[in-house]
C-alpha cells in the first residue's frame, strides 16, 4: 500500500497524553488533504480557490477565527504522481475543527462545487509543538518522517527530549520548528509511532539550520539522548510550503 501524506501505527487515547512528564504538550488538531489538480488546472488555480473561499466562507463567521492555511507542493520524495498539492487547516482544538466542518458543510456548497482539485486522501491529525520558528513566515518547506519508538518508549519521553534538544538547539542559533504528529482518521497502517515534521519559515533558512545541525548539534548530549530513545526514522518526504491565513 502506498504511503501519501501519513500512515498510522498506532491509535493514541487522549488519555495517554496526560502522562505526567518534564514538559506538558500542548495538543492541537491539524488535517491534511492531499489532492490532484483537475484537468487543465494548477496550483494557482487552487490558491485562489483557496482565497476566495476565505472572502466568501470563511471571513464571514467567528467560527474560523482561529484556523490557520497552509498549503504544501511536494519537492522530495519517493514518488511525486501520487498527488499534486496539500491543503493544512490548523485549529487549536477539536471543538473548533468540527464546529468549522459543521458550518463548511451548511455553507460551503457553492464553493465546494468550485473547487479546482479532487481528493485522494484526507487525514485528521493531534499535533505536538516541540519549537517555531521566530519571524514572520516567507516560501517556506517542511521535512516529514516517520519515526518509530524503542520498546518501552512512550511519546512524552520523545516530547520531553526533543524539547531539550530543541532548546539546545536554539542556542547554537537553530531557528527551525519541529511537531510530533499522530495521525487518526485517514491514515494508513504503517510500522511507525508517529511523524516528525521539521520546518523552517522560508526556503533558505532549513539549508542554514542543517548546517548548523551538522556543526554544532550532532553529537551533543541532547542529541546522544533524544536517539536513545529512538528506534529509527524513515520514509523522509519534502514539501515547500505557503502560509494563506
Amino acid at each position: 500500500m502506498n504511503k501519501l501524506i501519513f500512515t498510522l501505527s498506532l491509535i493514541f487515547s487522549l488519555n495517554s497524553f496526560a502522562q505526567e512528564n518534564k514538559y506538558e504538550p500542548v495538543a492541537n488538531k491539524a488535517e491534511y488533504y492531499a489532492v490532484k489538480y483537475l484537468p487543465g488546472k494548477n496550483y494557482m488555480d487552487f490558491r485562489n480557490w483557496v482565497m476566495e473561499n476565505q472572502e466568501k466562507v470563511l471571513n464571514k463567521t467567528d467560527v474560523y477565527d482561529n484556523f490557520d492555511i497552509a498549503l504544501f507542493q511536494p519537492q522530495f520524495g519517493t514518488d511525486l504522481t501520487q498527488f499534486d498539492a496539500v491543503f493544512l487547516g490548523l485549529w487549536p482544538n477539536a471543538t473548533e475543527m468540527f464546529a468549522g466542518m459543521e458550518y463548511w458543510a451548511k455553507n460551503g456548497g457553492e464553493q465546494n462545487a468550485k473547487v479546482p482539485v479532487k481528493t485522494v486522501q484526507a487525514v485528521d491529525t493531534w499535533q505536538w509543538a516541540v519549537s517555531s520558528p521566530e519571524g514572520d513566515p516567507d516560501i517556506g518547506v517542511v521535512r516529514f518522517s516517520d519515526c518509530k519508538m524503542k520498546d518501552g518508549v512512550n511519546a512524552n519521553q520523545v516530547f520531553d527530549a526533543l524539547k531539550d534538544f530543541a532548546i539546545a538547539a536554539k542556542e547554537t542559533g537553530d531557528n527551525l520548528g519541529r511537531k510530533m504528529i499522530f495521525p487518526g482518521s485517514g491514515g494508513t497502517e504503517g510500522d511507525y509511532d508517529y511523524v516528525y515534521s521539521l520546518y523552517a519559515r522560508s526556503i533558505s533558512e532549513l539549508g542554514v539550520g542543517t548546517d548548523n545541525y551538522w556543526e554544532n548539534i550532532l553529537g551533543s548530549d541532547e542529541d546522544i539522548a533524544l536517539g536513545e530513545l529512538l528506534d529509527n526514522c524513515s520514509n523522509y518526504r519534502m514539501y515547500i510550503t505557503e502560509r494563506l491565513r
